[in-house]
């Protein structure tokens, strides 16, 4: 009730299905808990705005300022990111799916057990930047920076079968990515429903062929 009164004092609603708040100065804004579908907060100033526990689908932040946003707990669904500035955004707890963080520049920044499943991050600045134990199916990682990442642990490939029960292994996708340094040690093949997985450990072999990449210069 709260987070309605004060998404609506700055005139956003708490729910919205194709609204369209760009270029806006929502610096500080309150829209925790809300729940956006299509929403367009492109070019938006939402530095230090509280987002934490939305629910948002489609949305775009293209080219947004969200530097110092709190997005912990945040259900984010076919997300565009591309162009914005994440420097210090919280990310605790949130849950990524599909979304496009192409370019995003994220060293150093601790990623750690987060659910990024699908999500697009070709030609991202992740030098130094840690997903231990973090869901990483789908990714494509395509023209990264991961050197000196640390992936350790991480759910990197998935093991399903088709309706004539042929098995079929997909991991996320290295190819072209720099991965001097980048630690792989323990890396996850997980089968089954999200709910009820079984996850062991991936062979170097399998990760570097679904993976379409050799991985130089990985930990592997």
């Amino acid at each position: 009730m709260i987070a309605t009164i004060l998404a609506l004092a700055i005139g956003l609603p708490a729910n919205c299905t194709g609204c369209s708040f760009a270029r806006r100065d929502l610096e500080g804004a309150n829209l925790s808990s809300v729940s956006y579908v299509g929403v367009d907060f492109e070019s938006a100033d939402l530095r230090n705005a509280d987002m934490h526990n939305a629910n948002l689908t489609g949305v775009s932040f293209r080219n947004a300022d969200l530097r110092g946003a709190d997005l912990r707990g945040t259900n984010l669904t076919g997300v565009d990111f591309v162009g914005a500035q994440l420097d210090g955004t919280r990310l605790a707890g949130a849950k990524f799916t599909g979304v496009d963080m192409r370019g995003a520049r994220l060293e150093g920044r601790d990623l750690s057990r987060l659910s990024m499943i699908g999500a697009d991050l070709r030609d991202a600045k992740l030098r130094g930047a840690s997903f231990r134990s973090a869901d990483m199916e789908g990714v494509d990682f395509g023209g990264a920076d991961l050197r000196d990442a640390n992936l350790r642990e991480a759910r990197l490939c998935s093991r399903n079968r088709d309706g004539e029960g042929a098995e079929h292994v997909e991991c996320a996708g290295f190819r072209g990515a720099d991965m001097h340094g980048a630690d792989l040690r323990g890396v996850l093949i997980c089968a089954g429903g999200r709910a009820l997985r079984e996850c062991v450990p991936v062979d170097a072999a399998t990760l570097k062929r679904e993976s379409r990449s050799n991985l130089d210069g990985a930990i592997l």
